[in-house]
């Protein structure tokens, strides 16, 4: 016996060679349809033709036919065999099975789609992202042009002031000056913010990995400020622990850059008041240190909800900020931004009208070589001197040139000034000098191009320090320069300190 779900899916019958039904053998699919006496054609036209053709006494087959019955379309596989008296037929209900494949077929022909829709995305995804590499290069490209393009002025601005700042002024000047030298250094601090926002959002900021003595910097922080701000409403105080390891191992530049955008944040909200800045040791063993920098001021402080925000680019907690402290809102996003890449934490404590504190924890490596190497060291700039030493200074920049030469005079160093590489050869050849500096971006030929000339420079010229003049001074830059023959790099734009210092290192 046949079960009856089985049953239903299939009938077997027998017609005569003319289509008429005269046996049903089993099954009960569309039996209705197919009763005795009556024509299979029917039901099953397709067959008129295919009974008259059929092969005797052999099986033949059909698979995926169409029959209607009330209405209703079944798909269906047919076997068939001719024998010599009768044709015997068997129908099977292949509705659910065509159905199945129907869907399967529609998925593999949906799934082939959704995988050239997605080839395709993916082409157009690696077309904008190459797109958004060039716009990227050509950001990057462009910044570092204005980057020179910016601190040469500001260095002929930053030079000049220091320079009238050691000469003998009225008091209306002095302040004049004051402001000056502020608006200098700020300005300073947002090309420097700008320039390390487009590495940091590139992947391309690299720190610098060297050896530095945490008091020297706050030292040197505090000597930045000591003439911009003397005379203010506010007080600078700067207080640093006793117990914080000899030289630990970072990038100064950064964490300078880091300390002066808070110092800076908090004297523009600070009306009148303190702004005082503590460093202090968390934790230290042999190799590594926790140092906490705080900077807190006395000024108008935060809500909570403005507090949150600081670090996002552009922020300004009123709308007139910006107008009011000269401010883009980039100073505390690239702080945050490099103290996530130096691996610390930094946090803000701020209450309404009763001021705001700054706190970044940084985990440094403590520099093992430190003391031996300031026995080695110690003493060697302050015994060089730069009375009567040979200076050849090339810079296509006139003002910059005079900068130079101001620093130079008083420092009683004998210079020669030139205005392209092409004049500097010519100069080097007359002339032996002790030391020579070159602007990298001049006319006829740049600096780092007249270097790979050394060699068939005049014998005596050839194994003194050649020092790079550029506004190109990140940790990349200066491996670059370096590795084109350069003993060094005097950053644009530079103190008379800080150029000094960095001449009487290389030589």
């Amino acid at each position: 016996m046949i079960a009856s779900k089985i049953d239903d899916i299939f009938i077997d019958l027998i017609t005569d060679f003319k289509g008429y039904i005269i046996k049903v053998i089993e099954g009960k699919f569309l039996n209705e349809d197919f009763k005795l006496g009556q024509s299979i054609f029917e039901t099953c036209p397709f067959l008129e033709v295919t009974l008259q053709s059929l092969p005797d006494s052999e099986l033949f087959t059909i698979e995926s036919m169409l029959i209607v019955s009330e209405g209703k379309e079944f798909n269906v596989d047919l076997e068939l065999f001719k024998s010599t008296e009768n044709i015997s037929i068997i129908i099977h209900n292949r509705s659910n099975v065509y159905k199945s494949v129907n869907h399967l077929n529609q998925s593999r022909n949906d799934m082939y789609f959704l995988k050239r829709e997605i080839a395709e995305k993916n082409k157009e995804l690696i077309r904008l992202r190459e797109i958004a590499d060039k716009a990227n290069a050509e950001k990057s490209r462009f910044l570092a042009m204005m980057s020179h393009e910016v601190r040469n002025p500001l260095n002929v601005i930053l030079g000049y002031t220091e320079l009238i700042n050691k000469e003998e002024t009225s008091l209306m000047a002095q302040e004049y000056l004051k402001y000056l030298t502020i608006s200098g250094r700020n300005l300073k601090v947002i090309v420097d913010d700008i320039l390390d926002l487009s590495r940091v959002e590139a992947g391309k900021l690299v720190l610098a990995n060297e050896p530095m003595n945490i008091s020297t910097i706050i030292d040197q922080i505090k000597n930045n400020y000591q003439g911009s701000h003397k005379d203010l409403d506010i007080e600078l105080e700067f207080n640093v622990s006793d117990n914080l390891p000899d030289e630990v191992l970072g990038d100064d530049v950064r964490l300078i850059q880091i300390l002066t955008n808070l110092i800076n944040n908090s004297i523009k909200f600070t009306p009148r008041g303190t702004v005082t800045t503590n460093v202090e040791l968390l934790f230290s063993d042999t190799d590594k240190a926790l140092i906490s920098f705080k900077v807190k001021d006395t000024g108008r402080g935060m809500t909570a909800e403005q507090a949150s925000k600081i670090f996002d680019e552009y922020q300004q907690n009123r709308l007139s900020d910006n107008r009011m402290h000269n401010g883009v809102g980039l100073g505390l996003s690239i702080v945050k931004r490099l103290v996530d890449v130096m691996e610390g934490r930094i946090k803000v404590d701020s209450l309404k009208n009763y001021g705001t504190t700054i706190t970044i924890d940084i985990p440094f490596k403590i520099d093992a070589d430190a003391d031996s190497r300031a026995v080695s060291e110690s003493g060697d700039n302050s015994a060089v001197s730069l009375k009567g030493k040979k200076v050849l200074v090339a810079d296509d920049n006139f003002l910059n040139l005079s900068i130079v030469s101001h620093i130079l005079d008083k420092e009683e160093a004998e210079h020669t000034l030139v205005k392209d590489g092409i004049e500097a050869i010519s100069a080097m050849n007359k002339s032996t000098f002790d030391i020579v500096l070159l602007d990298i971006n001049m006319p006829n030929l740049k600096g780092d191009e007249l270097i790979k000339r050394k060699e068939d420079m005049k014998q005596s010229n050839s194994e003194i320090p050649f020092l790079a003049l550029t506004a190109n001074n990140s940790k990349e830059d200066i491996e670059i320069y370096k590795g084109l023959g350069f003993a060094g790099v005097i950053p644009k734009p530079f103190t008379a300190i800080q150029f000094v210092e960095i001449l009487k290192s290389h030589l």
